[in-house]
């Protein structure tokens, strides 16, 4: 049976949604939790703190936490102590709906609240009589006494709610809702909406790379380059298949430091083993990357026995011997690299 508390939480986000959906805001230049949140809620005597966060399985998840002495042992999950000041003090009546302390946290800056006592509250809020609701939005909290960080979250939007309020949500949402409003259209229009869209881009290509391609290895010479690229061309048909050196890097990055990325963020790859050549320094980043690697080498004849059938301690890498041209093995490779993936994915619902 769901709390009060978390049964405030759920309103609140629905009510956010529908504000989204009203203002017809696109919620790609939005933070991830308004699209699905994880909730945090901890009890501060008379008050309640909600830390809204982006939910890592992309559905709602409310957790109610309990009591504690201060918002900042709730937010650094610090032990508990005896409070002997606060940083700011909660407003206890105003014009405004709800108070918002509103910060910036992209690639361009940020705003950071420095607490320099050990036993201190960042507010007062469960040690007055009351507070207007009040909302913290793209700010990061460092516990930092004498210049040593001892603690540190960033909170992407937290509220502050009075029992008095949390006991009548609509009433609550009727002095929030317009704050919230501005809150949200702000995000929306500013460059902190550029920064959200270009996270929710990065997230999509990555999700699309993962489903859809496939990195083709094996020997760039003149004499092989040409069956490589035959194989990727034949890969193509039904995915995004790439030669390595056809992928982007950084000047920064080592060779290992490439397959790794981008081996792992492929579904899978395919291995030409004919001669000897630069595979072979890459087939060991491959193996420890647990890449799902398909290797076609002719039959009594591999590169190098240092690339043996490994299939009993490694079942992500298989091989498939051919008698003249990959192209005999090549659709029984995908299959088991599609049929293993598969298994995997189950394997790990359960």
């Amino acid at each position: 049976m769901p709390s009060t508390e978390q049964l405030f939480a759920g309103n609140f986000i629905q009510k956010v949604r529908g504000l989204v959906a009203s203002e017809s805001l696109k919620i790609e230049r939005l933070p991830k939790w308004v699209t699905s949140a994880h909730v945090e809620i901890g009890k501060l005597n008379n008050s309640n703190v909600f830390l809204f966060e982006d939910s890592p399985s992309d559905k709602d998840e409310i957790v109610f936490l309990g009591d504690f002495c201060s918002d900042l042992q709730f937010f650094l999950r610090l032990p508990e102590y005896l409070v002997t000041g606060t940083s700011l003090r909660a407003p206890a009546k105003g014009t405004i709906g709800m108070a918002v302390i509103f910060g910036e946290y992209d690639k361009e800056g940020k705003v950071i609240l420095n607490v320099r006592s050990p036993n201190s509250a960042l507010f007062n809020v469960g040690y007055i009589p009351y507070h207007i609701p009040m909302s913290l939005v793209n700010i990061l909290i460092q516990l930092n006494p004498l210049e040593s960080i001892l603690a540190t979250r960033f909170v992407p939007f937290a509220i502050y709610v009075h029992d008095k309020d949390l006991a009548n949500f609509e009433n609550f949402w009727s002095m929030a809702s317009r704050s919230m409003k501005d809150m949200l259209l702000s995000l929306h229009n500013s460059k902190a909406g550029d920064y959200y869209q270009q996270l929710t881009e990065r997230r999509q290509v990555f999700l699309l790379t993962k489903e859809r391609s496939v990195i083709v290895f094996g020997k760039y010479g003149n004499n092989e380059i040409n069956e490589l690229n035959q194989v990727r061309d034949y890969l193509s048909k039904n995915y995004d298949a790439y030669l390595l050196r056809e992928l982007p890097e950084h000047p920064s990055m080592s060779l290992e430091e490439k397959v790794r990325l981008w081996a792992s963020a492929s579904r899978f790859s395919v291995m030409v083993d004919r001669e000897p050549s630069g595979h072979l320094v890459e087939y060991p980043y491959l193996k420890s990357s647990m890449a799902v690697l398909a290797l076609l080498r002719p039959k009594h004849r591999g590169s190098t026995a240092m690339i043996e059938d490994e299939s009993a301690n490694f079942p992500f890498i298989k091989i498939f011997t051919f008698r003249r041209s990959p192209f005999e093995v090549i659709d029984t490779a995908v299959t088991w690299a599609e049929d293993f993936l598969n298994k995997r994915a189950e394997a790990k619902k359960k």
